[in-house]
């Protein structure tokens, strides 16, 4: 007989047993004259049934155990926040980017191979920290999302948290992630686009509820797909956006999917703040100027001239537009959404209130 076998068997007696002296498997087994069990009976009905539940139950708790390593925490970090993992625990980037320092030896469980003393983390590549081992892994980018089980603790670095900014907006309803399954689908390591940019910009207008109710029968531009059309004849009607040209059909060339550049969309912020273009500002000098009527401070100046503008930026920039007067306007953007309805004024207090970042 099998080890596994006896084993069950050992544990079915103990049960019978016990379950026996109340009585309660006589009327399954054998009967009121006779209760005692068969051993056909316990071989061929009882013993199968219980080892097909125990193995089926062993089964669902592998299942449960390695969808939690698979799943993990995820986190969220910024630039410089340090990440000290302990022993059992691996860890995944799913963007952004981070360089491990490795005390002990830290396995790459996508290749196999163990890492160096120090090296770049791989994106998608899952990381073991072996026995007695600790790996320290420190964010290298504006932000980065990770998933991490196990043993860890953070320490936070003093980088301007555009995680944190992003996740305000989306609490006051301002910013809304895409279906990337991890970060909230934030997005925030991205190159935004033109749309985007225009979809942002009307949210900081209150405006973003006209234009998904424009009417766009017979509306046609070269290049905008149908779930943006509303958005850019909206926008394209008011003026907001002149789009970049013509085709050869004589149609409106918007550019939905082009790069959104720090200019653009503080041309967009301008706009929104009721700043004329052509008088106020223009475009071409539309940073240097943003900073002459204060939308913009000498850090944010300084941000905008990086080479790359990333999604945390705009999350950046829109959110502390927030408190930018609107021209003709005693108060501040904000005080207008929530005045429109857009944004609830006990929302907009809360959050404002919870969030420690600090303008550049």
């Amino acid at each position: 007989m099998k080890r596994k076998q006896k084993i069950l068997i050992s544990l079915t007696l103990i049960g019978v047993l016990l379950i026996g002296a109340c009585g309660a498997l006589a009327v399954e087994a054998g009967s009121s004259e006779d209760p005692l069990i068969s051993l056909d009976w316990l071989k061929k009905t009882l013993l199968p049934n219980m080892e097909g539940q125990i193995e089926e139950h062993i089964a669902d708790i592998y299942v449960q155990q390695a969808q939690h390593q698979a799943q993990g925490e995820e986190l969220m970090l910024k630039r410089s926040d340090v990440l000290t993992l302990e022993s059992g625990a691996t860890v995944t980037v799913f963007s952004g980017q981070a360089a491990f320092f490795a005390d002990g030896d830290i396995v790459d469980l996508s290749t196999g191979e163990e890492l160096a003393e120090e090296r770049a983390v791989l994106s998608r590549h899952r990381y073991l920290i072996a026995e007695k081992a600790i790996g320290e892994l420190t964010v290298t980018t504006e932000t980065a999302v990770l998933r991490v089980s196990g043993p860890y603790h953070i320490t936070p670095g003093q980088t301007m948290d555009y995680n944190a900014l992003a996740c305000a907006l989306r609490e006051l309803g301002l910013f809304r992630g895409s279906d990337t399954p991890y970060g909230a689908g934030f997005d925030l390591e991205l190159i935004p686009t033109r749309i985007q940019g225009l979809i942002m910009f009307l949210r900081l207008l209150g405006e973003e509820s006209e234009a998904l109710a424009y009417p766009t029968d017979g509306v046609v531009f070269a290049d905008v797909p149908d779930w943006a059309l509303s958005y850019v004849a909206y926008a394209y009607q008011k003026g907001y956006t002149k789009g970049q040209g013509m085709d050869l059909q004589q149609r409106v060339v918007f550019g939905p999917n082009v790069a959104l550049t720090a200019q653009d969309y503080t041309t967009f912020l301008l706009r929104a703040l009721g700043h004329v273009e052509g008088t106020d500002f223009h475009w071409l000098t539309a940073l240097d100027d943003a900073k002459t009527l204060g939308l913009l401070t000498e850090g944010e100046r300084a941000l905008t001239a990086e080479p790359e503008f990333h999604r945390a930026q705009v999350a950046y920039l829109s959110y502390f537009a927030l408190f930018a007067k609107p021209v003709g306007e005693e108060g501040v953007l904000l005080d207008r959404l929530t005045t429109k309805g857009v944004v609830e004024k006990e929302k907009a207090m809360e959050v404002t209130a919870s969030l420690a970042v600090q303008r550049l």
